[in-house]
């Protein structure tokens, strides 16, 4: 067999010599994995994976062989087994399909504790058609030991709930536990990326940069790195210019444009802030900064920013986390999402939205909760609202404001506007301002529009004053009674849609940048009137030449009409 290999490899397809050497990580055993937890340890400490991140794994692969192999864990979803993929040198999640009724896992697990659900570990759960010679040979006796163990183990999984339930009361904020939530709201799957930036921040790393597509989740990987690193709330700073480097001594995670859009002399300031934060903190503290980078950030422009605040090079990495994910990462995201908001649907059925569809316009976590918390969305289908995210969510929110529900989108404008959150128990006469100063219908020149404007005119309500009017309370003067219902804490709680508002804030700047575009569509220059030019420049384009034919996703912006455009570069110049 060894005669003629190093001749035969060089005539073999590559993609085959990869598949060769990544099943060569996976040392197949002669005996199945053990079900035994101080067995199962024996065989770890014996094996000897020497990565903190790769940790030992003995579990079965997708021809039914048991093998060990060091890899970095994943999350197990309820009824599902892990299963190592030789191709792709990652572990897949795959449906635990046995026909006994309470066999399957029934919590969520890591990978690597495999070895507490027998039933992932034997290939009798395929149907019973396709048992191994170990699985016959074996004695009644270790069914009995399978049973007793199946037994201890439920009891000691339940009282260890029962602690991690009072612990988690008494202190929340621990982050040493293995808990697969951002917060009590907000599903978070740790991902390779989340893995990669933990070490790399624990050895001593300086810089560590997020990149990656809009929705692709860097604040929320930069939280939970920055808790798993330091035990403590993030700081998180969205101005640097503001941010006094000489009295702060902990790590920060930078949120903001660091270079786009930015002056020479606003870069000078901001080294001139990173380099004195470095300098000030005591070497016996680790400090470290956390970069979110925006879209269009250059990767090479900011390594050279960054370089000047480091003595080596490899303090400073990289990580983008719209091509970082395995597909046991995709299936994972969004099987935390689905748990979370659908609970009584048969996951199955939108599996496939884990290995479909191009997120080329959106994150795949944000696409994720998008289609998980809509049900809307979940009609269109999982592949197709993939492949268009954002001409889906644009065509929702239309809708409801041309509706007859359309004060609802208007909260979604107010919040836009209120730092994406609102406060039900403190308004002011802004909210109730936009509830009362806009007809929603699908065409602002509609007859109705005109007939409500009349009316306006002659009650003698503005509805072109400036944005100060609105905060001085003018249309609830002319309107006494509807200021007084606008402002009731009852009515405010029912305009808030329950499944884009997580905790009182909207689930993500998508939704912001959506609303606000849809509202623009119809409303420019009442949009003119709530925000200033510069926060509008980046996302409000003129309308080109080239109509939409909707085979692509559409693009994140505002198009106007040339009037339209020259009234808002005369805005800009003003």
């Amino acid at each position: 067999c060894l005669f003629g290999w190093s001749g035969f490899l060089k005539r073999i397809p590559s993609i085959y010599v990869c598949a060769v050497q990544r099943e060569a990580m996976f040392k197949v055993r002669e005996k199945r994995c053990s079900f035994n937890k101080t067995v199962y340890e024996e065989d770890r400490d014996s094996f000897n994976c020497r990565s903190s991140i790769n940790v030992y794994h003995c579990i079965q692969n997708e021809r039914n062989r048991s093998g060990e192999i060091c890899i970095q864990p994943v999350w197990v979803q309820p009824n599902y087994c892990p299963e190592y993929n030789t191709g792709a040198n990652t572990l897949d999640t795959v449906p635990c399909n046995v026909s006994t009724t309470g066999s399957c896992p029934r919590a969520l697990f890591l990978s690597n504790e495999v070895y507490k659900y027998p039933v992932c570990l034997n290939k009798t759960f395929t149907g019973g058609k396709e048992v191994s010679k170990e699985s016959t040979s074996s004695t009644p006796g270790i069914y009995i030991g399978i049973a007793v163990s199946l037994f201890i183990l439920t009891a000691f999984i339940s009282i260890c709930i029962i602690v991690f339930c009072f612990r988690r009361k008494r202190q929340y904020r621990r982050v040493d536990v293995e808990i697969p939530l951002l917060d009590e709201n907000e599903p978070f799957y740790k991902t390779s990326a989340y893995y990669e930036g933990v070490t790399f921040l624990g050895n001593g790393g300086k810089i560590l940069c997020l990149e990656g597509l809009w929705g692709s989740g860097k604040r929320s990987t930069a939280k939970q790195v920055y808790m798993a690193v330091t035990n403590s709330t993030p700081i998180i700073i969205s101005d640097l210019l503001a941010f006094d480097a000489r009295k702060h001594y902990k790590p920060i995670i930078v949120s903001q444009a660091l270079l786009t859009g930015k002056s020479h002399e606003e870069m000078e300031h901001f080294k001139e802030k990173i380099l004195i934060f470095f300098k000030n903190t005591p070497s016996s503290k680790k400090v470290f900064i956390i970069l979110i980078l925006k879209e269009n950030e250059d990767r090479e422009a900011v390594f050279e920013f960054v370089k000047s605040f480091v003595t080596q090079e490899k303090d400073i990495k990289f990580l983008d986390l719209s091509n970082s994910l395995t597909r046991g990462d995709r299936t994972q995201i969004l099987s935390s999402q689905f748990e979370r908001f659908c609970p009584n649907k048969d996951f199955s059925k939108i599996e496939n939205l884990a290995l479909k569809g191009n997120d080329n316009s959106l994150g795949y976590p944000e696409i994720c909760a998008l289609f998980c918390r809509c049900n809307h969305f979940q009609t269109v289908g999982p592949s197709v609202f993939c492949n268009q995210p954002l001409r889906y969510l644009k065509s929702y929110l239309e809708n409801m404001h041309q509706s007859d529900d359309n004060k609802k989108f208007l909260m979604f404008v107010y919040m836009s506007l209120d730092h994406m959150v609102i406060n039900v128990n403190n308004q002011n006469d802004m909210l109730s301002g936009i509830l009362e100063s806009c007809n929603c219908t699908c065409d602002p020149t509609s007859k109705e529009t005109k007939v409500e404007t009349e009316q306006n005119e002659l009650s003698g309500i503005d509805s072109t004053g400036e944005r100060g009017n609105i905060e001085q309370g003018s249309f609830s003067r002319n309107l006494p009674k509807l200021k007084k219902h606008y402002k009731s804490k009852e009515y405010i709680t029912s305009l808030i849609p329950e499944g884009f508002v997580i905790a009182d804030r909207l689930q993500h700047d998508v939704i912001k940048r959506m609303t606000l575009i849809v509202y623009g569509t119809y409303h420019f220059d009442k949009l003119l009137e709530l925000f200033k030019p510069e926060e509008l420049k980046a996302w409000v384009k003129e309308k080109g030449m080239i109509p939409d034919v909707g085979l692509d996703d559409i693009k994140p912006v505002l198009e106007i009409d040339r009037e339209q455009w020259r009234q808002f570069q005369a805005k800009l110049s003003y």
